[in-house]
């Protein structure tokens, strides 16, 4: 997987006076690094707090923009699948105390989908009892002939070469942004206290606690890289660069529709090759 990713250059802002220069990286699979670099050619490290599946979801409403409606499929539906694996890791992270680093080697070789489903569904049951997730399994998705439940349309899609239509894959995009979102938003870290209106999502705590234990184990200091005292890194959050908006509470009972998040998907630059030029012309101001 590779993701088109931007941010500020530290090295530039202490520099200068004011001016932006941003920089480039690739989010692919060493995790959670990403080495990125700007057009002066100076080289740091950003700390990837987005989670692959808000990643793949987004790369969904890419394809779904573009007319590339199979792609877009697949795409939501691995979204929902790296968002099982999330949200189990999370799970034996803050209610078992495991450690993240550890968590991440034993589920390396946890590849097939219905495993991962299961230890999901397990997770999920000693969250909150509902370990049969009646919720995803009832999804129903029409298209002007028939219905089909959610699984059994992917099943038709990933095994009987079934095209499915621009109505159908816009069903289940949004029927698994809904779920997501809420399922996200309603998992909080085992310390939470119910009275909190600040809620502190044990995702999203689960990925700052696997760059403090990468940091560590690398001999670096997390903490003054979160207060931004290191120009070696910064953090990339989710929140700035993907439609789903994860970090944001989020009215659950009233979201954002499908179109919305088209919108939304439209106007985020790692989508797009013209962050090069963004970067090129910054240049070209900064030496006239």
């Amino acid at each position: 997987m590779s993701f088109k990713i931007y941010c500020n250059c530290n090295h530039c802002e202490q520099a200068s006076e004011g001016i932006v220069s941003y920089a480039i990286g690739y989010i692919g699979n060493t995790e959670p690094e990403v080495k990125m670099e700007c057009s002066k050619g100076h080289n740091f490290t950003a700390l990837n707090h987005i989670p692959k599946f808000a990643i793949m979801f987004e790369n969904g409403l890419t394809a779904f923009n573009n007319g590339f409606y199979i792609e877009a499929f697949s795409c939501f539906y691995s979204a929902i699948e790296l968002f099982r694996k999330d949200f189990s890791l999370a799970y034996f992270h803050s209610y078992e105390g495991k450690k993240v680093i550890d968590l991440q080697k034993h589920f390396k070789v946890i590849k097939n989908s219905e495993r991962i489903y299961g230890i999901y569904q397990l997770a999920l049951g000693l969250y909150n009892g509902d370990s049969v997730d009646k919720e995803f399994k009832n999804i129903k998705i029409k298209d002007d002939k028939q219905k089909n439940d959610i699984i059994a349309l992917r099943n038709l899609v990933v095994h009987a070469g079934y095209i499915p239509s621009k109505t159908e894959v816009e069903q289940v995009g949004y029927y698994i942004y809904k779920y997501i979102v809420t399922k996200y938003q309603t998992f909080n870290i085992k310390e939470h206290d119910s009275n909190d209106p600040f809620p502190w999502f044990a995702i999203m705590q689960y990925y700052f606690d696997f760059s403090a234990e990468h940091c560590e184990e690398n001999g670096e200091n997390f903490k003054d890289i979160a207060l931004n005292k290191e120009s070696d890194y910064t953090i990339i959050l989710s929140d700035t660069y993907t439609s789903l908006q994860l970090n944001s509470v989020t009215d659950i009972k009233n979201l954002p529709t499908f179109n919305d998040l088209l919108t939304l998907n439209k106007g985020h630059n790692i989508n797009k090759d013209g962050i090069e030029k963004i970067v090129n012309e910054t240049d070209t101001l900064k030496n006239t």
